[in-house]
């Protein structure tokens, strides 16, 4: 008989509702327009030195507790020296990050204004299509030189999704908010073509009747709804991808391949949880060993390394760049 139960499905469902969350954070830097930072050079300059002025005096003040002044000076200045250029790196990082965002959210926006005047289907699927044939996860299903099965409706196209065969039906805007009524008719679309995953791609809305329907359809067809957010985000991700492959040249010769080695590696996004369970079993030998055992010191150590990692695989990972909607395509664990 077990005393104590470990809750691994309540754990699973917190990850994944926090990583749901951290996604539609990411989303929303392609949809909602970013605040920009008024302060000018000297005020970032006087905000940044005098953060470290005070660390220095607060890290120099706790250290003089343990060692003599000269000792806990050099530690202090080393310390806040090694912590200046690791926030000023950070925030190089950051700059350019926004600067990115900023810029392919403008080009967002012009594609929002594009969808908007897409009349049909047909239209919008000819539009759309090849913006995210270009995504790493999609790719059509037959040839392009093919001739279009006579049964599929006009504005649907059939495409594979990670590996699964889904049908993607494109509805335009001036049909938002899209009613039950178009979910019934992929049903039916999905039924005659043998597809038990669908997308339904639209630049506009969802009624929340039709999100219900979708919702108990689930156990037999999953049907990802694609609203313009979401869109937005593919699009974004597309012209994100555009720009990476444009400037692969210029940054292998900035960056070190060892380092960008490292971080794809190591720091993987999937492999954040893996740390923190090492992490957690590391601590646990440590207290049974005992806190003055050397072994058990080395284990905190090592417990220590695998916490940090976990953090940076959080923080610095690259994440999927599927919107939150699409997820529901992939069969749960």
């Amino acid at each position: 008989m077990k005393v104590f139960k470990f809750p691994r499905r309540a754990l699973y469902l917190a990850y994944r509702s926090w990583q749901k969350r951290r996604q539609r954070g990411e989303l929303l830097r392609y949809y909602v327009k970013p605040k920009e930072d008024t302060r000018n050079c000297i005020a970032r300059w006087l905000d940044f030195y005098g953060t470290l002025l005070i660390l220095w005096l607060l890290s120099f003040m706790f250290l003089t507790t343990f060692w003599p002044g000269k000792i806990a000076l050099s530690f202090s200045l080393a310390l806040v020296s090694s912590t200046g250029l690791l926030a000023a790196k950070i925030q190089k990082k950051r700059f350019q990050t926004e600067t990115v965002y900023r810029r392919i959210r403008s080009l967002a926006e012009k594609y929002r204004e594009k969808l908007k005047h897409s009349r049909t289907a047909e239209e919008l699927a000819s539009f759309l299509w090849p913006i995210l044939e270009s995504l790493p996860q999609f790719e059509q299903a037959r040839p392009k030189g093919r001739k279009r099965d006579k049964k599929v409706p006009a504005g649907v196209i059939q495409a594979t999704y990670r590996n699964v065969p889904v049908l993607v039906e494109f509805i335009p805007a001036d049909q938002s908010p899209v009613d039950v009524s178009a979910v019934h008719n992929l049903v039916r679309t999905m039924k005659k073509q043998g597809y038990q995953y669908a997308l339904l791609v639209t630049p506009g809305e969802f009624a929340p009747s039709t999100r219900r329907l979708v919702a108990s359809l689930r156990s037999q067809y999953r049907i990802a709804l694609v609203p313009e957010k979401e869109l937005l985000y593919l699009v974004a991700q597309a012209e994100k991808i555009k720009e990476s492959t444009g400037q692969i040249t210029a940054e292998k010769t900035i960056s070190l391949p060892s380092l960008s080695v490292f971080k794809r590696v190591a720091l993987d996004y999937k492999k954040g949880r893996a740390y923190l369970t090492a992490g957690a079993f590391l601590t646990g030998f440590h207290f049974l060993l005992g806190i003055n055992n050397p072994v058990g010191k080395a284990y905190l150590f090592l417990a220590a390394v695998n916490l940090v990692l976990a953090v940076f695989c959080l923080v610095f990972g690259e994440r999927e760049t599927a919107p939150p909607d699409l997820h529901d395509l992939q069969p749960e664990t």
